[in-house]
């Protein structure tokens, strides 16, 4: 099976390329050192990508290979001469307030200890992903068979035929009338940059970027959050890799619900945005022993950075942002909270009522941006509270039987360990948060309080059992080190005891690999089985819920030979017609399936005439008068399989599925594939 996506080696490493380098331009040219940029560019380089493809179709001109690598060189231009003109930016005197590492030796691990386990955890982590994401997906022409999907496609071929690749204008694609449009663009403009490398395919420059994003970055992201969290121990930064991994509700969760692959990218960042907020508030919030309090310069330059990753979620997916937001309460508070007490303490009353204004001021930009990101869309709850609150806590959600209990134990580890250090109590609060709106959405009673509380993910509870990984992954890693510090602890105890003093040097470094040995394979036995089982199911040419099968799909490859260029094909959205434009870029009648109980001939009286008559129109039927108006020429039946079964708009198509030709003198067969079957309008053409 990996036999079959080396040929697109060199697609991937250039999407990697855009996904590190215009990020590492970025942070390298505003002064940004050290080795934590390697983690955190791919967050810059969404923003970039993002920036461009608004600030591009706002002057009217196209996005592309070319204009996006020029657009980062000239931000990256931009952000050296702001640099430049900031303070370089530092700390603070004096020492960190929080207390020595457990899991390090004489209080301070070797320089390289780190960077060697981020590099590890890093190589882990993406071996794991990458090895289960392509197991799922199969071949790298293979599709997620559900609803979303279709638009996902249909939008990177957009992008490419248009060269817009604006989030103010992308909704166009089935909104053309519409002056703004608004859908997150990020993730349609990557794919769409190595589209060109893949032989013209869509469907394989899609799949890249998922196996970039969710095999790379989000590791990579993780990492980076938990050596703001829990500080340079090595033993972290590998298992906060490894726990990457280890999770069935993200980032596979969202590959075969929806699929949400916008979400997984705005996940992905997600770490990077909290990561950058925890340095920002300063060293009173991270276990971090080596983390220092910034300056005003340094808080500037953190800020911007900030604002900056917040720009990249909203151009891939405000949920993630929604998610920071629940975050940020926690670690906020706890921030203002030791400011209000020291302020206090040193009878510095400005400060202290500055600090009471700056709550205000932050309580209503925090109500407002999350009023405001509220939808009325309602999932119905599936469960009890009980039973959600236990899937949440086991990180079953969504009725999964994949428990992965070495994370589970390594969280209720953390847990401890971050109630027992004080600083990272938030983090539990935090991820108690997450859990408690996941139960919300999954059992919580229909009304205004569940709506207010989970709209803003459409009070879906897959969306929310994704964001838990957030919060898991530090915990998970905290845990770990914990566990090794305690461990090497009582060896080292141990080794005194017997009088082998110098033996007791090894004691850190056996206790980690022990920890490692058990965690790392341990975390993928068995636990992914379900998730990967499902995603298997909706990634298949064949299966149940299907809306594109093989003979449709070598179809949809030949339409570019059997078809004029800007010929219209009428199709059924609801068995995956529309995909004929973003396989072939044909246009077709419909690009992405509307609402299931809205009646076709409400929603488009000309698309009604065609989709129930076009079978038998004759000249001056109200068929052809609509065919002549959106230029069809062409009709393309798959069939009676569709995304939902049972959904009445999929049938008013009556005249384009499973069209008997013997019935249907307007219609003459051009070309089949098993079921498939492309014809070419006659009926109109006169005697």
């Amino acid at each position: 099976m990996l036999t079959d996506w080396w040929p697109y080696l060199p697609a991937f490493l250039v999407l990697l390329a855009f996904l590190w380098l215009p990020g590492l331009a970025l942070l390298w040219a505003f002064g940004q050192r050290g080795g934590r940029i390697l983690l955190t560019a791919p967050a810059f380089s969404v923003a970039v990508v993002g920036l461009t493809g608004v600030v591009l179709d706002l002057a009217g001109l196209p996005y592309g290979v070319l204009s996006q690598v020029l657009s980062a060189l000239v931000l990256a231009g931009l952000a050296w001469l702001v640099g430049r003109l900031l303070p370089r930016g530092g700390h603070r005197p004096g020492p960190h307030p929080g207390e020595r590492d457990p899991a390090a030796p004489d209080g301070a691990p070797r320089r390289w200890w780190f960077p060697a386990g981020a590099a590890a955890g890093l190589a882990v982590g993406s071996v794991l992903l990458l090895r289960r994401l392509t197991s799922v997906i199969g071949v790298p022409e293979a599709m997620a068979q559900r609803w979303d999907n279709i638009f996902h496609l249909n939008a990177i071929r957009y992008v490419v035929d248009t060269g817009n690749g604006s989030t103010l204008t992308l909704n166009r694609l089935v909104s053309p009338d519409s002056a703004i449009a608004l859908y997150p663009a990020a993730w349609h403009q990557l794919a769409s940059l190595v589209v060109p490398l893949t032989g013209d395919s869509v469907l394989v420059a899609h799949n890249l970027t998922l196996l970039a994003v969710a095999g790379l970055v989000w590791p990579a992201s993780c990492i980076f959050l938990t050596r703001c969290l829990v500080g340079p121990s090595p033993v972290a930064a590998v298992l906060a890799g490894t726990a990457s991994a280890g999770f069935g509700i993200f980032p596979l969760g969202l590959m075969a619900w929806g699929p949400l692959f916008p979400n997984i990218l705005a996940l992905a960042l997600a770490p990077v945005a909290l990561g950058l907020l925890v340095r920002l508030l300063g060293p009173g919030v991270t276990a971090d022993r080596t983390e220092r309090t910034p300056d005003a310069a340094g808080r500037v330059r953190l800020g911007a950075s900030l604002v900056v990753t917040l720009g990249a979620l909203f151009v891939s997916q405000p949920n993630a942002f929604l998610a920071l937001l629940v975050v940020a309460v926690p670690v906020a508070a706890t921030a203002w909270w030791l400011g209000l007490r020291a302020a206090a303490g040193a009878r510095r009353r400005g400060a202290a009522l500055g600090l009471v204004a700056v709550a205000a001021v932050a309580v209503a930009v925090w109500l407002l941006l999350w009023n405001v990101l509220t939808t009325s869309f309602v999932w119905e709850p599936s469960t009890t509270l009980a039973r959600a609150a236990g899937e949440a806590l086991l990180y079953g959600a969504n009725g999964r039987e994949d428990v992965p209990w070495v994370l589970v134990l390594l969280t209720g580890a953390g847990i401890y360990a971050a109630v027992t250090r004080r600083r990272l109590r938030w983090l539990v609060l935090a991820h108690l948060v997450l859990a408690y709106l996941y139960a919300v959405a999954a059992a919580g009673e229909e009304g205004p309080a569940r709506q207010w509380l989970v709209g803003g993910w459409y009070t879906d509870s897959y969306r929310l059992a994704a964001t838990l990984p957030l919060t898991a992954v530090p915990l998970v890693a905290l845990g770990a080190a914990h566990v090794a510090g305690a461990l090497a602890a009582g060896l080292g105890a141990l080794a005194a005891l017997v009088g082998r003093p110098r033996a007791g040097r090894a004691a850190l470094p056996g206790a980690a690999v022990v920890v490692l040995a058990l965690a790392v394979p341990y975390s993928q036995v068995d636990s992914l089985t379900q998730a990967t089982r499902w995603g298997k199911q909706y990634y298949a040419w064949e299966g149940p819920e299907s809306i594109v099968n093989r003979d449709e799909y070598e179809l949809l490859q030949e339409l570019d030979e059997l078809t004029e260029p800007g010929d219209v094909i009428a199709v059924n959205p609801w068995n995956g017609g529309s995909l004929a434009y973003a396989v072939a870029g044909t246009p077709v009648t419909q690009y992405h399936v509307e609402s299931p109980a809205t009646e076709l001939e409400t929603l488009d009286p000309e698309l009604s005439a065609i989709a129930t008559g076009i079978d038998d129109a004759v000249p001056g039927s109200p068929a052809c008068a609509a065919a002549e108006e959106l230029d069809v020429q062409w009709v393309l039946d798959f069939g009676t399989q569709f995304i939902i079964p049972g959904a009445q708009q999929a049938r008013d198509y009556a005249g384009i599925n499973a069209v008997d030709p013997q019935l249907a003198p307007g219609l003459e067969l051009v070309e089949r594939e098993g079921g498939a079957a492309l014809y070419e309008v006659v009926g109109c053409a006169g005697p």
